[in-house]
């Protein structure tokens, strides 16, 4: 079974032409666009739009999945909660005109107060449904490292308490990594996520060697085992696509401010390389069932 793939279009360039050109080399499927020309999905002109869809369609790709930074904002600031309200209305705009169903969203900045704020996490979470299921659209929730729920343990709490087909899980096993507390990404994390999941991001972790903290690295050199991984989808037969989140740079780490909100020219720096020397390993794993390396 051979899942669709695709790229985050800013781990390469913000030059989105450039960014299809390197994906559909490689042989992928569609793209995912976080930022393109220095601006989230929900900052684009309309031309910007149709710009986004042309340059699709001429090198026909599909475009699975926004990655918008829907709810990343303070949970108790009523004033922030209310513009990403209006950032998630914008976004479904550009979704309904590039023909995207997914959006992807978080659950607010980590701030310790996790199992406290929980119900208030799920409500205001929860409150975007209707928007949701009118437009036809999901959002898929990530347990990003900087947010409420930053663990596969978290996330599923938030989504058996929302309880909506219109408000899934991202699942992103290396985020688990960055989480002391979380449960390893795989078979832990997955078989708990595995009710919600409705799109997948690829990126490998492993500790780096100079400071022991988790790091990106090259696809299939980190821990988080994706040959078990995509075994286990292929078991699974796995419905959606595998989108790769490079995160990784050759001889260089993102800052924790780039990591934290991903976007732009600062974001894109050296981008280029370290992901298409993912991509290749990918394509080796798809040829031969192994890593090199």
């Amino acid at each position: 079974m051979r899942f669709p793939r695709a790229v985050i279009t800013d781990e390469i360039s913000q030059d989105l032409a450039h960014a299809v050109a390197v994906a559909k080399s490689f042989g992928l499927d569609g793209i995912e666009l976080r930022s393109a020309w220095d601006r989230n999905p929900h900052e684009l002109t309309r031309d910007q739009v149709q710009q986004v869809k042309k340059i699709a369609g001429d090198f026909d790709m599909a475009i699975p999945c926004l990655a918008a930074p829907i709810f990343k904002c303070d949970l108790h600031h009523e004033e922030a909660y209310a513009e990403h309200r209006r950032l998630l209305e914008q976004t479904i705009r550009v979704a309904e005109a590039l023909g995207t169903r997914l959006i992807r969203g978080f659950t607010f900045w980590e701030d310790g107060r996790f199992d406290s704020s929980l119900s208030e996490i799920t409500d205001k979470i929860g409150a975007m449904e209707p928007l949701l299921k009118e437009s036809g659209r999901i959002l898929v929730i990530e347990s990003d490292p900087a947010t409420s729920a930053n663990s596969s343990q978290r996330l599923a709490q938030v989504l058996e308490r929302i309880g909506s087909e219109n408000i899934r899980a991202l699942w992103d096993p290396g985020n688990n990594l960055y989480v002391p507390e979380a449960e390893r990404p795989f078979p832990e994390g997955y078989e708990r996520l595995k009710p919600y999941i409705a799109h997948i991001h690829i990126k490998d972790v492993r500790p780096d060697p100079a400071t022991g903290n988790p790091d990106a690295c090259c696809l299939g050199e980190g821990a988080v085992g994706f040959a078990a991984v995509f075994k286990r989808l292929q078991e699974d037969a796995y419905p959606g696509w595998l989108s790769l989140e490079t995160h990784y740079r050759i001889n260089a780490s993102l800052s924790e401010e780039l990591l934290a909100l991903p976007k732009g020219t600062a974001f894109s720096l050296g981008g280029e390389a370290a992901t298409r020397e993912c991509l290749e390993s990918w394509n080796t794993f798809l040829k031969t069932g192994r890593f090199d390396g």
